[in-house]
């Protein structure tokens, strides 16, 4: 009887070790698309849709790899060439009802499965930039107010409203996410949290939020493309708009405040190009 039941006792372990040490699968999107871009138009811009989708029209790896790092990051090192030169067109879209940190799972899951990346994270000094309120008085300014939508996460198993069937600047405001364009940035509801994440690139450096602005925040903001070598032509450069600095302080009441700190920097140690479909 003792070893019937000694026996019965490691088959019992022996289960749950073999179900503990079961590797999970990997958070996947339920639609990938990724094509590269060879119209030479200078047009483009990235959008994220109500329901999780994220569309990427005519910009390079660089302008995506970010959101493949384990924890926020601006910085990245080690990129080849193509991938800062190269156009291409990606569209993701996650199962419904997934959250904001499961799809930045899917997106680590899709640059390994689809460019073979292999990346670190290592900790440096940078001059970075803190988001604040320009005024002393906390006004802000006339293009960013409270957001009227309701862009609180949908509690689990609620279906997401139907994607637009168009994405214009009209439809953006009356949107949660952001339509984040050549020389314009939109949204009917973000976080500032979020916001910083995205203009990182335009300010040259990390953007971290110390507005203490809290909730979620309709804006529009329109700005003037830098000039030189590979430089957007066009409507989107003109010369009437201010640059994005100024733009940001007159038309959002925030400005941008030079600090040093210690952050993670994205070190790329392999990645090769994607696989189109």
């Amino acid at each position: 009887m003792k070893s019937l039941v000694a026996a019965a006792l490691i088959a019992a372990v022996s289960s749950i070790e073999s179900t503990a040490e079961a590797p999970q699968a990997p958070a996947q999107f339920d639609i990938v698309s990724i094509k590269k871009n060879t119209s030479l138009e200078a047009g483009g811009g990235m959008r994220s849709l109500p329901d999780g989708t994220s569309v990427m029209v005519n910009q390079p790896i660089r302008s995506l790899i970010m959101v493949a790092a384990p924890v926020p990051v601006r910085e990245v090192e080690g990129l080849p060439d193509w991938a800062m030169q190269e156009r291409y067109d990606i569209t993701t879209k996650p199962p419904a009802g997934s959250t904001r940190e499961q799809r930045s799972e899917m997106m680590r899951t899709m640059f390994e499965e689809r460019m073979k990346l292999k990346a670190h994270v290592e900790q440096r000094e940078r001059d970075i930039f803190a988001l604040v309120v320009a005024r002393s008085d906390g006004r802000l300014g006339p293009q960013l107010k409270p957001s009227t939508l309701d862009c609180s996460p949908r509690p689990p198993g609620t279906p997401p409203p139907p994607p637009p069937t168009s994405f214009s600047e009209a439809d953006a405001q009356g949107r949660c996410g952001g339509l984040f364009g050549q020389g314009v940035i939109v949204s009917g509801g973000i976080l500032l949290d979020s916001l910083v994440l995205s203009i990182s690139g335009l300010a040259g450096r990390q953007v971290i939020n110390r507005s203490g602005l809290q909730g979620f925040y309709a804006l529009t903001l329109r700005f003037a493309l830098p000039r030189g070598p590979g430089a957007a032509t066009g409507a989107a450069a003109d010369d009437n708009l201010p640059d994005f600095f100024t733009a940001l302080q007159e038309q959002l009441g925030l400005k941008l405040q030079p600090e040093k700190a210690t952050i993670p920097i994205f070190v790329i140690d392999h990645i090769e190009r994607p696989t189109e479909n």
